[in-house]
């Protein structure tokens, strides 16, 4: 996504909230008329605008789209309320449900828990009322980021039975993916195998068009997934040329968070093969891509960073070190 759709987007998810926000007297006069018809025009607009938040999510930092999304999930309730055709009623549910699991995953960007769970279980009776039980498969993904070792795994293996026998395979290629990153945390090699099949999965896939979350799966994400991959299996080398793969196929500008997972993973590889200051050069525009950012998510996976420089005596790495420890503590997230 490029700038200017970015900004285009974002400036329509803005308007949108502020008008629903801003005039109260306009819902209650619109409610206090009766139940509208619901047409197939609205529902399509509705499910578009599902789409742009999942976009934005990956370019805007989590507070700048909240407001906006839950009261796209609202006007969503409301329409749910004055049961429409069954038809319609499923499509809804289902954008509903799409939009619940984002805004699951946000809440906790925002270090709001107590609402992340909650949207889970929005998303979960969504998916049942829809019939997309995918949508359950992107709410254990999600998950998958928030803790760590063996439960990101089982989380990822959660996600895997929510998957259909053929088709989404937008999906199928994120999960497969995320279960190599993780089994190659656990020194497992499967891994590699996994990476193979998550590839012949995005080879056959169509992001841009199978679900709302599957908007971010593209060769820059799948390059990015090798290369955490290669970095926690010890392959440093095999690193260094994934990692300026992903670097060319991510939009710097637009996509932050990314970026600085991306940096963070090639941070710790030169570190482990004794570049410090390539390491700490790497490690620095992580840190400064997720403040950025404001993500949750770049923060934590510079955790491995913080245990490979923590013994290293050189000045530098120690400054880079206090201020990762000191952006962590700020944020008021866990010591690594």
């Amino acid at each position: 996504m490029d700038r200017r759709t970015m900004l285009l987007l974002a400036a329509g998810m803005t308007a949108e909230a502020a008008a629903t926000i801003a005039d109260p007297w306009e819902r209650l006069a619109h409610a206090l008329a009766g139940p509208q018809s619901l047409d197939e025009e609205t529902v399509e607009r509705l499910e578009a605008r599902t789409i742009g938040f999942h976009r934005l999510e990956f370019a805007l930092p989590a507070r700048a789209i909240y407001q906006g999304l839950t009261a796209h999930i609202n006007e969503l309730s409301n329409l749910l309320q004055n049961s429409p055709p069954d038809r319609l009623r499923r499509r809804l549910a289902a954008t509903a449900g799409e939009a619940a699991t984002l805004a699951s995953w946000i809440a906790w960007d925002l270090k709001q828990p107590g609402q992340s769970i909650s949207y889970d279980r929005v998303a979960a009776l969504a998916a049942k009322e829809s019939g997309h039980l995918i949508i359950q498969a992107c709410t254990h993904a999600y998950k998958s980021y928030a803790v760590q070792g063996r439960a990101a795994h089982e989380a990822v293996r959660q996600a895997q039975q929510f998957l259909p026998a053929q088709g989404d395979d937008a999906t199928r290629a994120w999960l497969l993916s995320r279960q190599a990153e993780e089994l190659a945390a656990l020194g497992d090699r499967h891994a590699l195998d996994l990476l193979h099949q998550a590839e012949e999965a995005y080879s056959r896939a169509r992001p841009h068009r199978e679900r709302a979350w599957t908007r971010f799966l593209d060769p820059g994400r799948m390059a990015a997934f090798q290369l955490s991959t290669y970095v926690r299996l010890g392959d440093e080398h095999r690193v260094i040329e994934v990692g300026q793969a992903a670097l060319s196929a991510i939009g710097h500008d637009t996509d932050r968070k990314r970026v600085a997972v991306v940096y963070a993973d090639i941070a710790q590889a030169q570190l482990q093969i004794g570049d410090v200051a390539e390491g700490v050069a790497y490690g620095r525009r992580a840190l400064e891509s997720a403040q950025r950012s404001e993500s949750t998510w770049g923060l934590q996976h510079l955790t491995t960073v913080e245990k490979v420089l923590a013994p290293q005596k050189d000045q530098a790495a120690q400054e880079l070190l206090g201020d990762i420890v000191a952006t962590r503590r700020s944020l008021g997230m866990s010591p690594a």
